[in-house]
């Protein structure tokens, strides 16, 4: 199903309204992909219900920062999904489950992890990333990531330790791309300048 056999709502609260309810019909009845390395959804995945104002704001005083208010509409509207995803590594007998899209205070831990991880990486911690102005980055679903603040949009970056590039202009286009199309990546000719996690600078 491709997302561009609908029409797609401008307004944020509508928008994730119509996410869930169109990506959740997607999930209903989808087959595994043979042959395909990669972490997959399940057949009937579904949303975990949204946030209340309270929620969100102890899921910020955890991770440090105030997030986005994109990321707020998102998080009022779902919380992450109920069933892990799944790799087959092209139906080998190995199978493997991770965390879909992260959900608090589920996933918690493994949000600060991927956040501690790309801090490590590029050899910074929290207090350098606030003295600095740093981008806080927020993890959605595997190692993509979006940008909290410090940056005049909110795109979401794919970030494999130092391996770094944007992924997609915003958030709502990186979910339609991940839910409807698989995409690897979503076309943008936007010239951002994001600190450190794009050019490594200080």
């Amino acid at each position: 199903m491709n997302a561009k056999e609908f029409q797609i709502p401008d307004n944020p609260n509508v928008f994730f309204s119509w996410l869930k309810k169109m990506s959740e019909r997607v999930w209903e009845n989808i087959e595994l992909k043979r042959g395909v390395f990669g972490f997959q959804n399940q057949k009937e995945t579904k949303w975990l219900e949204g946030l209340s104002e309270e929620e969100i704001a102890e899921y910020e005083i955890e991770l440090g920062f105030v997030f986005p208010e994109i990321y707020k509409f998102y998080l009022r509207n779902m919380n992450g999904t109920d069933k892990p995803a799944i790799n087959t590594y092209g139906d080998s007998e190995t199978v493997v489950y991770a965390a879909d899209y992260y959900s608090f205070p589920r996933d918690l831990e493994a949000v600060k992890d991927r956040i501690k991880w790309i801090y490590d990486e590029f050899l910074v911690d929290e207090e350098e990333v606030k003295r600095e102005k740093i981008p806080h980055i927020i993890p959605i679903v595997s190692h993509r990531f979006l940008i909290a603040d410090n940056c005049a949009e909110n795109p979401v970056l794919s970030m494999y330790g130092r391996d770094v590039i944007i992924y997609a202009p915003n958030l709502q286009k990186f979910l339609i791309a991940d839910i409807f199309e698989n995409s690897s990546m979503v076309e943008t000719d936007s010239n951002y300048e994001i600190k450190i996690w794009l050019d490594g600078d200080l």
